[in-house]
């Protein structure tokens, strides 16, 4: 069993783990607690928290304090992560606390790419885990979601898959690029429809940009397009990979 609590806030994720990690021990005061950091991880003894337990003993409960942010050994951080679905389906408790950094305005191309390694390994935990509890500080993004929409509207994938990957690097969740792109196709299609422009009740300018986008897509097109993006609203967890991923393919077949 698995139990994740991550996140940029860092003084109440820790404050949260340790909460459930009491919680945890005081309802099974039999159990046995181990504490593991890098500096006393083991592959082997991991392994056997794992799968075993003692006669005497019916249950582990095992705390992993920022093993994946903090463990060097690429071996061992790929061992953890080979092993996460034996973590979910173990009888013994695992409590993973994962702290994430804020990425700061000017941020290095090679810190956005930690960021997002850091990232891609904290949602294959949260995918097995029981439960995954997040308290982050989010400071108000900068980037400006409209400039995907406009790569879209030009029907530049390449510009607007890349101005995605910024995005998301800058904080922006992929369901706030989606419903600006939704609105921009609806957009689209009124003003493909309609004969009376009075009767679109869109500022001036918005019509004109809306206007001109729309003289590069087929009504056709854009119905499909329309459904495509609602359909991936209703079919995938919203800020999932699954999620990043579909809205990521659609930008491309634009």
């Amino acid at each position: 069993m698995l139990y994740l609590t991550y996140g940029s806030d860092k003084k109440k994720t820790r404050d949260k783990h340790l909460a459930l990690a009491h919680s945890i021990l005081r309802k099974q005061p039999e159990a046995t607690f181990f504490k593991l950091s890098a500096e006393n991880f083991s592959s082997s003894e991991f392994e056997e928290l794992i799968f075993g337990q003692t006669l005497f003993v019916r249950r582990f409960v095992v705390a992993g304090d920022n093993l994946l942010k903090e463990i060097k050994d690429k071996a061992a951080k790929e061992f953890i992560l080979a092993r996460l679905t034996d973590i979910a389906e173990s009888e013994n408790i695992f409590l993973f606390l994962e702290e994430e950094e804020l990425l700061g305005k000017g941020a290095s191309f090679e810190d956005k790419d930690k960021w997002k390694k850091r990232h891609q390994e904290i949602e294959k935990i949260k995918k097995v885990a029981v439960k995954a509890q997040e308290f982050s500080v989010l400071p108000p993004s900068e980037f400006n979601i409209y400039s995907i929409v406009d790569a879209f509207s030009a029907r530049d994938k390449n510009e607007a898959w890349t101005l995605y990957e910024e995005a998301l690097l800058s904080g922006v969740s992929a369901d706030e690029v989606l419903w600006k792109i939704i609105w921009q196709v609806q957009n689209m299609i009124l003003v493909k429809k309609t004969k009376n422009e009075k009767e679109l009740n869109l500022k001036p300018f918005v019509l004109n940009k809306t206007k001109r986008a729309a003289q590069k897509f087929e009504v056709w097109e854009l119905e499909k397009l329309s459904g495509e993006l609602v359909d991936l609203y209703h079919e995938t967890y919203l800020g999932s990979e699954e999620f990043e991923f579909g809205l990521e393919k659609i930008l491309l077949g634009v």
